[in-house]
């Protein structure tokens, strides 16, 4: 096959041909031959390929089916083929993009990433929010190297710095996957006093430049790039005025600019827009209200790209609703907030979203508890181990990698933050800082005795088709709750 791709290569090229090498090749191997061979038709006067303009002539926020395109460099080279019918150089949305986890900043860091990938195999993961001055210095401690199934996201506003960022996710770090955040509406982020300072959602009202930002992340590496972002940007928090920038032409736009300058054809819509300034940002995802068919829409005009809704997905069901909608229109369903207070929900995933057996035997709160012990332990070792923690850091990363796994107890009777109170009652005694020789309690002990006061009904439960609101039909649950409540209390005044 690679002698057939160098002989097409170098001669003149079929349509028939063009369509093999984009079905059987990957997209990056197939730019270069199509280049080469579209300078050798050229050459010939022939008018199978043309080099053209970077924008097309498609009337906006539709796909003109009889020319499609493939990036290189600064040009982009057409297959028109008139009257002929040929195939995309789409890649289409990587792996696991039917259903991902949202990022989240200070949740989706590296333990709870770990965390979520015991549970499910298959859903894609998303790093926090990193800038592209914070990984170009190696400075980020979000990413981490050879994560499968998980999208690195940077946020920034400078084409050239957010290229060698890039660079840096895909070729140091491996990630398939690299994201532009251009939704977060957060003031620290959309309401730097420099304008060019400024990203995230402000990155909207910049077309322009958030298309020549995505164009220099593509060009620089084979990693697929994708865009984040709301559908539309306003000033009026009270929702009630008309503002050009919040409105379903102005999206479309949005997105044509960008497809047309970088050939990103993902897109993550969170199903709302973003206010800037006057709300913060958990206002932002509760006032502006969620507009589902605006990215249905998205999925109509732009029928060849791929489009992730998220917001407003509550469960599990819910997902594979939207999944299902309109035959299938969307390319994948992002939840946040429902995984962060409730972990569990991701256990049954690859089944109900991914069509996987039944894992066997399911996972249980017990089960991941255990697992997740026996990673903190591997990460204290590979941190340095005794040799690196004294007292005081060995508390405080206990404290830390336990942050990842405390809902594990949401929607169980004893209540959510049962977990969370025996951790904070036995921290002091299992690292305490008066000690001269503080005593050696490794993190998987640590979890397993808070694991202790979490009744067996609930730690054996199997995780499958999980409640989103819980399982709170126990009618003693309360009576449980302060129970358990009354012991950690007594076992933190012993401490």
């Amino acid at each position: 096959m690679y002698k057939q791709c160098m002989t097409l290569a170098f001669t003149r090229v079929r349509v028939s041909e063009i369509s093999l090498l984009h079905s059987r090749q990957s997209a990056s191997f197939v730019v270069v031959v199509v280049v080469k061979a579209a300078t050798r038709v050229d050459e010939e006067g022939e008018s199978g390929l043309s080099l053209v303009s970077p924008r097309s002539t498609r009337t906006r926020g539709r796909e003109d089916e009889s020319r499609r395109s493939v990036s290189f460099g600064s040009f982009r080279f057409f297959r028109s083929f008139p009257g002929v019918e040929t195939k995309t150089a789409r890649m289409g949305a990587t792996d696991g993009s039917r259903l991902s986890v949202a990022p989240g900043l200070d949740v989706t860091g590296p333990h709870y990433r770990t965390l979520c990938r015991m549970m499910s195999k298959r859903a894609r993961l998303w790093t926090e929010m990193a800038h592209h001055d914070a990984v170009t210095r190696n400075a980020s401690n979000t990413m981490r190297r050879a994560e499968a199934l998980c999208t690195a996201q940077l946020g920034g506003s400078d084409p050239g710095e957010l290229a060698k960022a890039a660079v840096v996710c895909a070729d140091e770090y491996g990630y398939d996957e690299v994201n532009l955040n251009c939704g977060c509406p957060s003031e620290r982020v959309c309401g730097k006093g420099e304008s060019e300072k400024c990203f995230g959602a402000a990155m909207m009202l910049d077309a322009e430049l958030t298309a020549e930002c995505a164009r220099r992340m593509a060009e620089a590496v084979d990693a697929k790039i994708t865009i984040k972002h709301r559908l539309g940007v306003r000033y009026d928090k009270t929702m009630t005025k008309e503002e050009d920038t919040d409105c379903y032409d102005y999206v479309v736009d949005f997105v044509d600019k960008i497809k047309e300058a970088s050939g990103v054809d993902h897109f993550i819509v969170h199903a709302r827009c973003a206010v800037m300034g006057g709300l913060n940002p958990d206002a932002n995802r509760k006032v502006p209200p969620l507009r589902y068919d605006e990215v249905f829409a998205l999925c109509d005009d732009f029928a060849k790209t791929d489009f992730t809704l998220n917001g407003g997905v509550n469960s599990v069901t819910h997902a594979k609703e939207l999944l299902d909608r309109e035959g299938g229109k969307l390319a994948g369903v992002m939840m946040g907030r429902a995984f962060y207070k409730h972990p569990c929900l991701l256990a049954d995933v690859d089944r109900l979203i991914f069509g996987e057996e039944q894992r066997v035997p399911p996972h249980t709160r017990r089960s991941v508890i255990r697992e997740y012990g026996e990673y903190g332990d591997r990460a204290y070792a590979e941190k340095g181990g005794d040799d690196f923690f004294d007292a005081k850091s060995r508390k405080q990363w206990a404290r830390k990698l336990f942050k990842s796994i405390d809902g594990i107890t949401y929607g169980t009777s004893v209540g959510g933050r049962t977990f969370r109170k025996a951790a904070d009652a036995l921290l002091d005694t299992h690292y305490p800082l008066d000690a001269e020789t503080p005593p050696f309690v490794s993190f998987s002990a640590h979890i397993a005795r808070c694991a202790e006061h979490i009744p067996s009904e609930f730690l054996d439960a199997p995780l499958v088709d999980v409640n989103p609101e819980g399982d709170l039909t126990r009618q003693d649950g309360k009576a449980v709750s302060e129970q358990i409540t009354a012991q950690l209390t007594s076992l933190s005044v012993r401490a």
